[in-house]
């Protein structure tokens, strides 16, 4: 079961979005239950006591914990990146508090079926499909992550060294193949590294700063491509 939330104290418009998705339910890839909070209080006590959602639509204006509050709670608090955050506003000028929460999207009140449709669709297929896990062959044994896990990859000669969340493994591969199974997170930042941009704290013009503390280089035929990402995203009000 497919678990989405929504956060946002406007019942009118929660009771919209609700219907919406239930009205797609059916010609969804997964079945789908929506849970709905008032306000981003509501949303943490659950979230705090173990309320696991795989999407949530989250109100930015929250009249207390406003959205951006929530998002941090959610990211740094609970150290929770696999939950989709998508943000809904009546305004657009959000894309510089954004960048460190990585939302899925960013919708503009009010939301089109059209729209709405496309985050679901991207969301359960991120999830879900065959992106969603790495399958690496290691100690005469085929072993499988979650590849929201996975941080980032390294090629030494031969061997791939890869840093997840719950430590690192090595297994022979060659990177340009192995950057064929994994989605579109993932960046091809230097021949020998692709990182996984969820994982990303600091960008500078010639490297990056991962979460665990590592810098890695951007070498010069990638940062025109990098550059060229990042820019993109801001513009569609993914980050800062």
């Amino acid at each position: 079961m497919y678990r989405i939330g929504i956060c946002d104290d406007d019942k009118v418009f929660c009771a919209d979005l609700e219907e919406k998705i239930c009205r797609m339910a059916e010609t969804l890839p997964e079945k789908a239950e929506v849970e709905v909070w008032y306000s981003g209080e509501g949303l943490l006590g659950d979230i705090s006591r173990g309320e696991s959602l795989d999407l949530l639509f989250l109100d930015i204006e929250l009249v207390q914990k406003n959205g951006i509050q929530v998002g941090r709670f959610i990211r740094e608090d609970m150290d929770d990146i696999r939950t989709h955050i998508v943000y809904v506003s009546s305004k657009e000028g959000y894309a510089m508090q954004l960048f460190r929460i990585q939302p899925l999207d960013f919708l503009v009140k009010p939301v089109t079926e059209e729209r709405l449709r496309e985050v679901l669709l991207r969301s359960m297929r991120q999830k879900r499909g065959p992106g969603a896990w790495f399958a690496y062959q290691s100690g005469g044994a085929l072993r499988r992550i979650p590849a929201g896990d996975i941080m980032y990859l390294m090629s030494m000669d031969k061997k791939i060294r890869m840093v997840s969340r719950d430590g690192e493994a090595e297994f022979y591969g060659r990177l340009k193949e192995i950057c064929r199974q994994l989605p579109g997170d993932f960046w091809t930042i230097h021949q020998s590294y692709v990182i996984n941009r969820q994982y990303v704290s600091e960008y500078a013009y010639d490297s990056v700063k991962m979460s665990d503390g590592t810098v890695l280089s951007i070498s010069k035929p990638y940062r025109k491509e990098v550059r060229s990402r990042i820019q993109q995203l801001r513009k569609a009000e993914l980050y800062v």
